[in-house]
């Protein structure tokens, strides 16, 4: 346990096998949701047991590494909870696999990127992530498929573009010859890959989701990837943020120095947030000189390293968060005080390059309609409540869980612009922390010629 103090080494190892549960749960391993659930409680009182025991005392300074920056080939499976996980170094970042099957890349074939709707099967996991497999349908080749992420909640923008009265973007796209079918999906192991072979033509996800495509250093599922610039950002559906929890013991960004954050799963736009609130205190993450150092992992094993006392500090969200806080950990700094204010771009409306150079027009149609759709959500109240339906359904019949989409009240600002000072900053950050595994220009990966041209 690298000197953690003998009273606690029990704790902490019963701790790492039930947050490991998690863990496995985003993986292809296959999971029954009721053990899960009761695991989970299990673990929430462990958690308190353990921070108990602990008290204030203040968090060890991990040690740091001299690697340079490499990205191997994916190894094969471990178990969850082992400790020896394997991962790898990127600049001073160190991110380790999922839990996750290695595929035969040659099996999987990439979509034509011809400018056309994809004709490729999407992919499908040995095992599904939740009890209930997905099947998409079989869509002609003149439908483009549209993902809808439900992570937090489901883009407002979907029910006006694709819900009420069947939606405006399949008016809109009435006389082109073409039209739109709505994907509503989740699960990192199928979303991911469907993403590097070009599945989606387009699609609303989280810029996490964007950052770790755009940069080649995934935690599963590298042998799918094949180029990270495929699909650019032109729209944007609401913004917000993961802020940054702390023990007790830290109440200053100043006491992070020498220490390690936890961030669940990679996403290098939060390590690029939280650059920049560093930066306002003379100090930086390791990998842009200074000595923050970051962990990107799944949600389970940033868990289990903070419980162990390897981490200071962790951007939580979800259950994690909020069991932190019931626990005595407290938000040292809040997403609107990293620097950005509120001009965080959470989720990103994005299409296939190829599409949107081949079909300006369609493309234009799209972020016109997701513009106007920003504006009745932000007018009226009429997508909440079956938005929240469609949410808490979705989870309770796929994933066996009930979920309960994000208050209406709690969305900051609902913007059909992705930021493009923060997008810049993202970029910009990933370039000079060498976190791109083929170099790209903002403008390989954001285009904001299509929002220019909105009719408000």
């Amino acid at each position: 346990m690298g000197g953690f103090p003998r009273f606690a080494q029990v704790g902490v190892t019963a701790s790492r096998q039930m947050w490991s549960y998690e863990e496995q749960r985003q993986t292809d391993e296959g999971v029954d949701m009721g053990s899960y659930r009761v695991r989970c409680a299990v673990c929430v009182a462990a958690l308190a047991g353990l921070l108990l025991v602990l008290g204030g005392c203040s968090t060890a300074t991990p040690g740091t590494s001299g690697e340079t920056s490499t990205t191997p080939a994916a190894s094969s499976s471990v178990s969850p909870g082992n400790s020896a996980k394997p991962g790898f170094m990127v600049n001073r970042d160190k991110i380790f696999f999922h839990v996750t099957k290695v595929y035969d890349a040659g099996q999987y074939p990439m979509a034509s990127m011809d400018g056309e709707p994809s004709g490729i099967p999407f992919f499908k996991p040995v095992h599904d992530e939740g009890p209930v497999n997905r099947d998409y349908p079989t869509y002609d080749d003149k439908t483009f498929k549209f993902l809808s992420l439900p992570g937090s909640m489901i883009a407002p923008q979907d029910y006006y573009m694709f819900q009420k009265d069947g939606g405006t973007l399949n008016s809109a796209l009435k006389g082109t010859g073409y039209k739109a079918a709505e994907i509503l999906d989740s699960g990192h192991i199928k979303i991911l890959p469907n993403l590097y072979l070009g599945y989606y033509d387009f699609a609303w996800v989280p810029l996490n989701v964007m950052t770790e495509y755009w940069s080649g250093n995934e935690s599963m599922n590298q042998e799918l990837w094949r180029r990270g610039d495929s699909y650019v950002v032109i729209g944007n559906s609401w913004n917000g943020g993961t802020s940054l929890l702390a023990a007790p013991a830290i109440t200053n960004i100043k006491q992070l120095a020498g220490k390690t954050v936890g961030i669940m799963n990679p996403a290098f736009n939060i390590e690029a947030l939280l650059q920049k609130k560093l930066a306002s205190v003379g100090m930086a993450t390791g990998s842009a000189g200074g000595t923050v150092n970051i962990e990107m992992a799944s949600p389970g094993f940033v868990m289990n390293d903070l419980l162990a006392m390897k981490n200071s500090a962790v951007f939580a969200w979800g259950m994690y968060a909020s069991t932190l806080q019931k626990q005595g950990y407290h938000e040292l700094v809040s997403w609107k005080d990293m620097g950005y204010g509120t001009n965080v771009p959470y989720q990103v409306l994005v299409v296939r390059r190829d599409i949107a150079e081949k079909h300006p027009e369609i493309v234009q149609k799209v972020v016109q309609l997701n513009y106007d759709a920003t504006k009745l959500a932000l007018a009226g109240d009429d997508w909440q409540a079956p938005t929240a339906a469609r949410y808490e359904y979705y989870w309770s019949h796929f994933m066996g869980s009930p979920g309960r989409a994000m208050a209406p009240a709690s969305l900051v600002k609902l913007d059909a612009q992705a930021s493009p000072v923060f997008l810049h900053g993202v970029v910009d950050y990933m370039t000079k922390s060498g976190y791109f595994k083929v170099p790209y220009t903002y403008d390989d990966l954001v285009d904001e010629s299509f929002y220019a041209k909105v009719k408000k």
